[in-house]
């Protein structure tokens, strides 16, 4: 465990910023009038951060040229740096552009960006330790490495392991599945279940790289329950210990449901304890290897625990989940059908262990068409801190459900 509070982030954050300065110096060059706007960011929380991506919404007249790029300068450090274009929409001759780039922020504190072109002198591709294997079928960054399963689809499905590269290249998996096992369900009449493992080949399944994030979009319904519309979603960041994955499910005609499932991991034997937050804000930490996890089978994880988490007090690694948005509304803007949801602890064969959320279970339930059930989660790597092992969830956490504030001016 390292002794500062958590300088990875922060360091990797400098480095991005001095090596796209000097990138900006050899390759570009800046005109008069490519000034478009004014962006703001505010931390409101009282809560400093070392490494987040902020997005923001550009709109100028006319087209991006090819030969130029969109940056922004830190207006007190003169720092500059390029931006991601994560979508771009044109209408009635203008252009409108979401972008994102990296900020550092201090606790309460404003930091204001210019946002402008520059044009470029010679291609020369910005630095990242975010990748895409060639094939398509893993990403990774300096602290881990995510594959995705490709018994079904070779484009490449769930994600079905993990390796820590902090902790010696450790791998956290489950052995004879993906290891992200959701969103999942069954029918009434079915002999088993599924999930988006199943989606055929001729379902979407895209990839989206840049230069601080990389997702990858699935949707598409399974041969065995053609009547919930599948959609999901993994973003994977640059110099950050955890990636998000969102997901919804349709229901677009009525069927009768035995089990509906989401927020899924399934792992071998590799953690001693899981922790978890209480309605009151307390977190409990229960061995997963003792009698004393039989608890939960009384008095069970709420469906909307804020967070829960895996770690090996032995080893120092940790992964968890962090519940950004749960939400069940249907397309009425009623409450979907649940059937006594709750978070469960799982034993499963050969000594594994797995959380899920459950939605429906133990009876047969009539879901309607128009039910809808949305969630999006952070999943953290994370080090154990001996003394607190919750410290590094919690810091997360906070941070997480606390988003930077993004005003935009426009001159």
């Amino acid at each position: 465990m390292t002794k500062e509070k958590f300088p990875k982030q922060k360091k990797i954050l400098i480095l991005l910023s001095n090596l796209f300065f000097a990138l900006l110096i050899l390759g570009c060059t800046q005109t008069q009038n490519d000034y478009l706007a004014t962006i703001s960011i505010s931390e409101q929380a009282g809560l400093s951060r070392d490494l987040e991506y902020v997005s923001a919404i550009i709109s100028f007249e006319g087209e991006l040229k090819a030969s130029r790029v969109l940056f922004v300068t830190d207006m007190e450090t003169g720092t500059s740096m390029p931006v991601q274009v994560l979508d771009t929409i044109k209408k009635e001759g203008r252009t409108r552009m979401i972008v994102m780039f990296p900020v550092g922020i201090e606790a309460n504190q404003t930091k204001k960006f210019q946002c402008g072109f520059v044009e470029k002198m010679r291609d020369r591709p910005p630095p990242s330790n975010l990748n895409l294997s060639d094939d398509g079928h893993s990403v990774e960054n300096s602290i881990y490495k995510a594959g995705f399963s490709t018994e079904n689809d070779k484009r490449g499905g769930q994600i079905n392991g993990i390796t820590l590269k902090e902790f010696d290249g450790q791998v956290l998996k489950r052995s004879h599945i993906a290891m992200h096992w959701a969103p999942n369900f069954s029918k009434s009449d079915s002999d088993g279940y599924f999930n988006m493992e199943d989606l055929p080949k001729s379902s979407e399944n895209i990839i989206e790289r840049g230069l601080y994030q990389i997702t990858k979009k699935r949707s598409g319904t399974t041969d065995s329950v053609p009547e919930i519309n599948l959609e999901g979603k993994y973003i994977f960041y640059e110099g950050l210990r955890y990636f998000k994955f969102s997901s919804t499910m349709t229901v677009t005609k009525d069927v009768e449901l035995d089990l509906l499932r989401n927020d899924e991991m399934t792992m071998d034997s590799l953690f001693t304890h899981v922790m978890y937050t209480l309605p009151n804000g307390k977190v409990s930490h229960l061995k997963l290897y003792d009698e004393e996890l039989d608890q939960l089978e009384e008095n069970p994880i709420t469906d909307d625990a804020s967070w829960l988490a895996f770690y090996n007090v032995d080893k120092g690694y940790g992964y968890g989940c962090i519940r950004l948005k749960y939400d069940n509304t249907n397309n009425s803007e009623n409450s979907s059908i649940t059937y006594k949801p709750y978070t469960k602890i799982s034993k499963s064969k050969n000594n594994g262990r797995y959380w899920n959320r459950i939605l429906l279970g133990e009876e047969d339930v009539l879901v309607k068409k128009g039910d809808r059930y949305t969630e999006s989660n952070a999943y953290l790597i994370f080090q154990v801190d001996q003394s607190a092992p919750e410290k590094a969830m919690k810091y997360y956490a906070e941070r997480l459900i606390n988003p930077l504030l993004v005003k935009v001016e426009t001159p």
